[in-house]
């Protein structure tokens, strides 16, 4: 099984620079299972209304990218909710190595108690996955 950061998300349903490349490498891993938790739900939301804020989209693309994104999270993928050690284990990291912010210790605290690899494009994320056991899907 695969964890999907935002940032994979993101990156495929508000259309980066990067997405074909991202989506290609989901399809390839989707055959092993894709999940995320239910904080990304809250995230995607927040990238398209930061997104329309700064002009970077307007509130069509915006409400299409999430109204896709919502068709892909019910069609193929599993969404775990947030447990309460989840966020224990989140603040432990936060305080550990690899200068988290706290929604990517919260990915790394979901990913880590589902034994799921993990995709993302965040650099510092990627870095730290392995300091706390998490293998990263390839991108390359």
């Amino acid at each position: 099984m695969i964890y999907l950061d935002t940032s994979i998300l993101g990156a495929i349903f508000f259309r980066e620079p990067n997405a074909a490349t991202v989506l290609d490498h989901v399809k390839t891993a989707s055959a092993s299972g894709l999940a995320i938790s239910a904080w990304t739900l809250t995230e995607m939301a927040s990238v398209g209304a930061i997104k329309e804020r700064t002009g970077a989209i307007d509130h069509p693309t915006r409400r299409q990218a999430l109204a896709k994104f919502g068709r892909f999270v019910s069609s193929s993928l599993l969404v775990t909710e947030i447990e309460p050690t989840d966020f224990r284990v989140a603040a432990t990291m936060i305080a550990g190595p690899g200068a988290l912010r706290a929604g990517d210790a919260l990915h790394l605290a979901v990913a880590r108690r589902l034994d799921t690899d993990l995709a993302t494009l965040d650099r510092r994320l990627a870095k730290a996955a392995p300091l706390y056991g998490i293998d990263l899907m390839p991108f390359d």
